[in-house]
């Protein structure tokens, strides 16, 4: 049977949605992987770059409530919710997450390392234009002192230790994100990052997708 990894769409999006965007990295991984896309626990709004292609592919969804930012909260109540996706559809050996999926995805083995004394059974993570918990310190006089002391917060309860694996587009308006997830998130003893020409969204260079798989199939075989 072959291994699982767990793909995790963006906000506005859907499962499907998510497979049709990761179609060519889909083709690379499939002969060793079997891939599950899971949806977002809320329907919302279609995400940026959804329409007009998408139009009719909903309902879309998310995995939070994290726009406008005030929302979101340090203990994200779904916590639970993401960790039964792990054990009903699972054992994965790694998470895929786009977007806020990354962000989700990151909150999740968190949670789950904490929970376990830093232990957990997916072996790694993947951040693909990963957004970050309130989205980093805000520069809006109005929400600035309030977003910015959520942010510390869920910063403080420290770093993801599971290996992870950050690809963040040069022209991504959401770059910044990338790098605090990168930065901020993730322990740099077990990171690695790869800077890609695109903006928001899953890579499309055949070039990128073939490294990204074979930095996958690198993590799960130990090399």
């Amino acid at each position: 049977m072959r291994p699982k990894l767990l793909f995790l769409h963006g906000g506005g999006t859907n499962a499907e949605i998510f497979r049709i965007q990761s179609g060519k990295l889909a083709t690379l991984l499939n002969p060793h992987f079997t891939l599950v896309f899971a949806d977002g626990f809320h329907e919302s709004p279609p995400g940026p770059g959804v329409l007009p292609f998408f139009d009719g592919a909903g309902p879309f969804r998310q995995w939070m409530y994290d726009y406008p930012v005030m929302p979101e909260v340090v203990d994200w109540p779904e916590l639970d919710r993401m960790a039964a996706i792990l054990e009903t559809q699972g054992p994965f050996v790694g998470i895929v997450g786009f977007s806020q999926g990354a962000k989700a995805g990151m909150l999740l083995l968190r949670h789950l390392e904490r929970a376990t004394g830093g232990h957990s059974e997916v072996e790694f993570f993947v951040s693909v234009c990963g957004t970050v918990p309130f989205r980093g310190p805000g520069t809006g006089e109005a929400e600035h002192e309030e977003r910015k002391a959520m942010y510390e917060q869920s910063r403080a309860l420290g770093k993801l230790k599971t290996e992870s694996l950050h690809f963040i587009g040069e022209s991504d308006p959401y770059r910044a994100e990338s790098e605090l997830l990168l930065e901020e998130f993730c322990d740099p003893m077990s990171r690695r990052v790869v800077r890609f020409k695109g903006a928001h969204h899953m890579p499309s260079e055949d070039a990128v997708n073939k490294q990204l798989a074979r930095m996958i199939l690198q993590s799960y075989e130990g090399v």
